[in-house]
């Protein structure tokens, strides 16, 4: 690794360790080499210009920057639980999994147009985006419990299988025009609608209709 100790005689690990001090995050010792690996390699290049680490100290904090870059550039599965430590409802280790594969997936297909999560950084949180797409996508059966527990009387089992499988069914029915459940949850809770349905006197009624006949 290229060597170096600046005018205060401070190495480049020093460096980046003074960097990390002043954030409230550190991060990690792992975030610190490869930051320090990365001062290195850009201070071999600019030697060769007649630039050195004082130099750049005129102009901007480049250990700084090495390590903030580092930083950002962290495994996909701790940017998604960043963003799930974000929300008052973290979700489950299972919703984490998944929100984790979704970002690899569109990072995949993303880098075939050279565009990576630092190039997503500057426009939108994606960790966060697929983080939240993975909990608004939830089982239907989840989406149903919700529902219910969300009424004075929660009702049965049996009423949230019952609600469950209208919901399934008209979802079927919707998705041959094109429509999703995230398409019906910008205009209304058809979870919640659905199992009101059910629930309703009226639903029972007309159960006990069909079969008394």
């Amino acid at each position: 690794m290229y060597q170096y100790t600046d005018r205060n005689n401070r190495t480049l690990a020093d460096r980046v360790n003074a960097a990390a001090e002043r954030r409230l995050d550190q991060g990690t010792e792992q975030d610190k080499g490869a930051a320090t690996a990365l001062l290195a390699d850009m201070l071999r290049a600019a030697a060769q210009h007649g630039v050195t680490l004082d130099v750049f100290d005129w102009v901007t904090d480049l250990p700084g920057t090495c390590y903030r870059a580092m930083a950002r550039r962290r495994d996909l599965a701790d940017r998604v639980n960043e963003a799930a430590q974000r929300r008052p409802d973290e979700g489950t280790e299972q919703d984490r999994a998944a929100a984790t594969a979704l970002l690899a997936d569109i990072l995949h297909a993303a880098a075939k147009h050279g565009i990576t999560l630092d190039t997503f950084d500057w426009v939108t949180d994606l960790p966060s985006t697929c983080y939240r797409a993975v909990l608004r996508h939830r089982d239907l059966t989840d989406r149903i419990n919700e529902a219910a527990q969300r009424r004075t009387t929660p009702g049965t089992e049996e009423q949230k299988a019952t609600a469950t499988a209208l919901l399934a069914d008209m979802l079927h029915a919707a998705a041959q025009h094109g429509v999703t459940l995230d398409t019906f949850d910008w205009v209304t809770d058809l979870p919640g609608n659905c199992y009101a349905a059910v629930v309703s006197p009226l639903h029972a009624r007309t159960t006990q209709w069909a079969t008394a006949s």
